[in-house]
């Protein structure tokens, strides 16, 4: 029988995968509250229009 090879246990490598995954985690958690509030304000313009309103995406002005 073959053997196996000895295990890598300094943990180096599995930290590196943590903050990866972390990070990943991070991003799509981002990324799912842009696309949501993205959706919402869509939401209220298309309300805003249905209501026969026209100012329904006044510009902000520079302070």
């Amino acid at each position: 029988m073959s053997e196996l090879p000895p295990a890598n246990d300094d943990g180096d490598g599995r930290s590196r995968t943590n903050v990866a995954a972390l990070i990943a985690i991070v991003v799509l958690a981002l990324l799912g509250y842009w696309a949501f509030t993205a959706i919402d304000h869509q939401r209220q313009v298309q309300r805003c229009l249905d209501e026969g309103r026209h100012n329904c995406l006044e510009l902000e002005s520079p302070k």
